[in-house]
């Protein structure tokens, strides 16, 4: 029962939760204990709140998820985790781990709140609500670094918020377009995610070149802005952008050319150069503004 709990909080997508950690690291404060810890807790914490939203989000597609190829296997869907043993996990793991959050941060428990609220939200109808479904997907991520910044009492600047947005965007693309192409061997009861209907091939495809575009310009504005070279007193942030614009293009690269993008965890686990793109973008980074 553990170990379909475990897979059913699909533990390999915590990863996601790393955009906890962009406020530290991108800031003055990367290297001190007190705030390497307090990232640390909360990415434990957020983490232990996703995983209760996916074993929800797991329960409430289960019958949908029986119809189709792969996602019958999970352990709600396939009958190996029962319905109210999840329930009541959920329910225990969401409450206590909103009661640790609330003795950490007030401002981490109403944002973890406001995220549970929106994800519930997000299952029960935004999901079938066609760009409104990647558009809260994104904003998940903004939250996250949010998170990152209040435990820490991090100033947020706005092009960060921004670039962040735009690029869980184009994650978020990247990953319907996959989607999509997966569908066109199914029967129309296989598909579970209904809104992949409303899609079509061009109109994904004019909207990650549009969300590739402005997320690399975001980004270049961030590493320009006056007030960012202000304070990591440096105007050589600029250095950085050849990496984000090779991780983008190789991310593009995975997903047009080898069929990947459905799962960015499974891509940075698996491609080494966008692993290590991403390694020594933050390495830069980091010896730039400690200059």
């Amino acid at each position: 029962m553990l170990k379909n709990i475990l897979i059913s909080m699909r533990v390999k997508q915590w990863v996601k939760n790393v955009f906890i950690f962009a406020p530290m690291i991108f800031s003055l404060h990367m290297f001190q204990p007190d705030y390497i810890c307090r990232s640390l807790l909360a990415f434990f914490l957020f983490s232990l709140v996703t995983g209760g939203i996916y074993i929800f989000n797991d329960i409430m597609d289960r019958t949908k998820d029986r119809l189709h190829p792969v996602k019958m296997n999970r352990p709600i869907a396939s009958g190996r985790l029962g319905v109210r043993a999840a329930a009541a996990v959920t329910a225990v793991l969401l409450a206590g781990v909103m009661l640790l959050i609330a003795t950490f941060n007030r401002e981490f428990f109403l944002m973890a709140s406001f995220y549970i609220g929106l994800n519930v939200f997000y299952t029960l109808v935004l999901k079938s609500v066609v760009i409104i479904d990647t558009m809260v997907i994104a904003l998940g991520f903004v939250l996250r670094v949010m998170i990152g910044a209040a435990v820490n009492q991090i100033v947020l600047y706005p092009w960060i918020l921004i670039s962040t947005f735009l690029l869980a965007i184009f994650l978020a693309l990247i990953k319907r377009r996959q989607e999509f192409l997966k569908i066109q061997d199914l029967h129309p009861e296989q598909v579970t995610r209904k809104t992949l209907q409303s899609y079509n091939l061009g109109m994904l495809d004019q909207m990650i070149s549009i969300a590739t575009a402005t997320t690399l310009i975001s980004y270049i504005m961030y590493a320009l802005s006056p007030d960012v070279q202000l304070k990591f007193h440096t105007t050589k942030l600029y250095y950085t952008v050849p990496f984000v614009i090779f991780g983008i293009f190789r991310y593009l690269f995975l997903a047009y050319s080898k069929g990947q993008g459905e799962s960015p965890a499974d891509i940075i686990y698996s491609d080494l150069p966008f692993t290590l793109n991403i390694i020594i973008w933050v390495s830069v980074f980091i010896l730039l503004v400690n200059h």
